[in-house]
């Protein structure tokens, strides 16, 4: 596919459900079909004399050259093996600090993927089934208005297909450490900033309940689709962040100390953290809107949705475990786990989605993220048994910001380096 036939879709600016936090998921999936949809389909340059990851290095470096993306981290890897990891750029620009692969930022939503570990991990230790009503578990009751008589499950809210929606006052979820100056931002964000300004400190169970709740604060009937649960798929990060209150009902542990006895320390992810004091320090990138202003750092309230803060190398651990998962190799969960999770949950077309993974380019098995001055993917092909990684600290909301984006995480595509790692 050429690039220069493709017309991105443009992010509706001042509509959260298509814009920040992967909201503009579909956006970005439209782009990423261009490098994506097929891995095999990219022809690899065979490279006699053996130079593959000295051209590889070549080529990222005239991106970075061009100054388009402040800094990038990269990484290729099978399970076992790292084939190659670098960081080009900086990870501040007032310093000209290097970007490296040990940078911390917020990931954005590949962090759903660990929601979806802990629901399997949950269900194979019998807390809960995929096809519970979540009605049965949660302390206020959800229903979708149009549908009254109609049960949301557990797999839905999984699999994006709950009919519950991002609106607007999703948004009153972001906590920045100084407010947003509107003269840093385009104008379309003059009447949705109030929302990001915001200082209150509810809980996730509060936030979910104010929202989600017939009688919540900022309840609003267009929260739900006019869709019968289970059969349409519309992203949703509030459907996620309630899964993960699901999961914390039935373990009877937050979620943040849940994943990290699950994942984050038995993987030695020492650089990952939920939580934003322990993740600001001198590792900590800027992170820059699509005008380079610096944007402040920020947690989010229904931080399972998005609010992981993590590194390429942390994360290249972490995508090895899973893939060792699908060859019976994890000790976090059971094969039968790993294939349920990783697998289409419903027939037809149309519905790709495995458990809080993204199925939907053939051959290849993640997710990713974007968010405020971050843009994040992570893939991996179980044919080849590689996997790529590719962070950035900027929001990707101008057509050369993105397209550099999207090439270079194509570029991790060119070159065979399984016979580098073999010498």
């Amino acid at each position: 596919m050429n690039w220069a036939n493709i017309e991105p879709l443009q992010a509706e600016k001042g509509n959260k459900t298509v814009e920040m936090n992967d909201k503009l998921m579909l956006w970005m999936a439209m782009v990423f079909l261009f490098f994506s949809c097929k891995e095999k389909g990219y022809v690899v340059q065979e490279d006699p004399s053996n130079f593959a990851i000295d051209s590889l290095i070549v080529e990222l470096n005239e991106f970075q050259k061009k100054e388009i993306l402040p800094g990038f981290a990269v990484s290729i890897f099978t399970k076992d093996n790292i084939l190659f990891q670098n960081g080009f750029g900086y990870s501040k620009l007032k310093n000209k600090s290097p970007y490296s692969v040990d940078n911390v930022q917020i990931i954005a939503s590949i962090t759903k993927t660990l929601v979806g570990v802990a629901l399997m991990k949950s269900v194979e230790d019998n807390k809960l089934k995929l096809d519970d009503a979540i009605n049965d578990i949660l302390p206020f009751e959800v229903q979708n208005p149009f549908y009254p008589n109609e049960k949301i499950t557990v797999r839905h809210l999984a699999t994006h297909t709950s009919t519950i929606a991002d609106t607007e006052n999703s948004d009153k979820g972001y906590r920045f450490e100084k407010p947003l100056e509107l003269e840093k931002f385009s104008d379309d964000y003059i009447e949705i900033l109030p929302l990001y300004n915001k200082t209150e400190t509810d809980s996730m169970n509060e936030f979910l309940e104010k929202k989600l709740a017939i009688s919540g604060e900022w309840y609003e009937k267009q929260i739900f689709l006019n869709e019968r649960p289970g059969e349409k798929y519309d992203y949703s990060n509030l459907g996620i962040a309630l899964l993960a209150l699901i999961i914390e009902i039935k373990t009877g542990k937050s979620f943040d100390v849940f994943t990290d006895e699950l994942i984050l320390n038995p993987l030695g992810m020492n650089s990952s953290t939920w939580k934003l004091e322990e993740a600001t320090n001198n590792n900590h990138v800027t992170y820059y809107n699509e005008f380079y202003n610096e944007v402040p750092k920020y947690r989010i309230i229904t931080y399972p949705d998005g609010g992981l803060y993590s590194s390429v190398s942390d994360m290249t651990r972490y995508l090895q475990e899973m893939m060792k998962g699908l060859e019976g190799e994890s000790s976090i969960m059971t094969r039968k786990s790993y294939q349920d999770m990783m697998r289409k949950q419903f027939d037809g077309e149309e519905l790709t989605e495995g458990i809080c993974w993204d199925l939907s380019f053939e051959g290849l098995i993640g997710h990713m993220g974007n968010d405020f001055g971050t843009t994040t993917l992570m893939y991996f092909s179980p044919e080849t048994g590689i996997g790529r990684i590719l962070f950035t600290n900027i929001s990707i909301e101008r057509d050369e910001q993105e397209e550099t984006f999207y090439e270079i995480y194509n570029l991790l595509f060119k070159y065979d380096l399984t016979n580098e790692a073999s010498k």
